[in-house]
Order: C-alpha cells, then sequence, then structure tokens
C-alpha cells in the first residue's frame, strides 16, 4: 500500500476516506515499551500542519474471537487503549476530526486523555511486534455511561511499518467521539 506523506515523512491524515466515511493514518514514532503497555506518539499532516495523539496499548494484547468466531471474555481488554493529550498538535488533531465530520463545534482543545475498550478482530495468535493488529474501540461503554455517548472505531497497529490506521465504523458515533475527546461546543 502506497502511503503519501508530507515533505516531513508525514501521511495525509485524510488520504484514505472514501464513501462518506473519514478513516485516519498517522506515523508511529517515539515508541518505547514500558511494563504492561507499548507507548508511542502518532502523527500525521492535515493541510500541511502536523496533527497528532500520544498513545498507549496493552502490551500481549491477544486475539479476541475463538475459531467458532465467538468472542473471548478474558480476551477484552476494558482498559486496552489510551489516547493521550500530547499538547497542540491534539488539540489540531481533534479540530481536523471535527471540520472532517463537518460537525459544526468548536474544538479548542482535546482532553487530557481517553480510555477505550479494546478488542481485536483477530482469531489465532497474534504478535503485534511482527504483524498489523486489527482493535476495534469502544468508548463510554460502562454500564454507567449515557448510551448516546456510546461510540466505536477501528483501531489498527502495524509497528513493524511504524503506521495506525484509525477508522470510522459508523458516522452516527461521530457527534460522540468528539465530545468524548475534546471540549467541543456546539
Amino acid at each position: 500500500m502506497k502511503i503519501n506523506t508530507n515533505a516531513n515523512g508525514l501521511p495525509i491524515l485524510e488520504q484514505f476516506s472514501e464513501e462518506g466515511f473519514i478513516d485516519c493514518v498517522f506515523a508511529i514514532t517515539q515508541l518505547k515499551e514500558i511494563d504492561n503497555h507499548y507507548y508511542f506518539h502518532m502523527a500525521a499532516s492535515y493541510n500541511d500542519v502536523e496533527v497528532g495523539v500520544d498513545v498507549q496499548v496493552v502490551k500481549g494484547i491477544k486475539s479476541g474471537f475463538d475459531a467458532e468466531m465467538k468472542l473471548i471474555k478474558e480476551h477484552v481488554y476494558r482498559e486496552g487503549v489510551k489516547f493521550i493529550r500530547s499538547g497542540p498538535e491534539s488539540d489540531r488533531l481533534m479540530a481536523a476530526i471535527a471540520q472532517l465530520y463537518e460537525m459544526q463545534h468548536e474544538v479548542v482543545a482535546m482532553v487530557a486523555s481517553e480510555t477505550f475498550t479494546g478488542i481485536t478482530l483477530h482469531q489465532d495468535e497474534i504478535d503485534v511486534e511482527r504483524e498489523p493488529v486489527k482493535i476495534k474501540l469502544f468508548g463510554n461503554d460502562k454500564e454507567t455511561d449515557d448510551e448516546e455517548d456510546y461510540y466505536e472505531s477501528f483501531f489498527n497497529i502495524d509497528l513493524p511499518q511504524r503506521y495506525v490506521f484509525w477508522n470510522e465504523k459508523d458516522q452516527d458515533y461521530r457527534e460522540p467521539l468528539v465530545r468524548a475527546l475534546s471540549n467541543a461546543k456546539a
């Protein structure tokens, strides 16, 4: 797959968006392993400006489904992925996403952090260090959360090639996703 980049080598954020869906691509930088997590910064270019966010992913994440495609409950990671504001580039990322989603919100800043439940969409053993891993993210999915705040997306990590693909699952999740990750105001 050819990934278009800017002069600084950052992928063009929305280059894979099509048919009304906004799919984002990022380069992985500053990858490190600490305790039971991978930490990295993911960055892209949007309108020739760098956007990005820090990410924490549970290390040793396992396949979410057995051979019959039944969910393996022990492989549901309640705090499996965490987005962490890394500075002004994170604020710009949230503003870019709101713009790409054609929302009328003014986004001034990203929240300090947001944690997601993660389930890999794999049946066989996986090794995130050697192969791409597809993760479905669930936000505001606790029983005590308001149903209108719930959202999902796909978060595909390719550590060997150093890319992340953060893809929309459903356009109905746009509003709750932007509200959860930013201080969006209508």
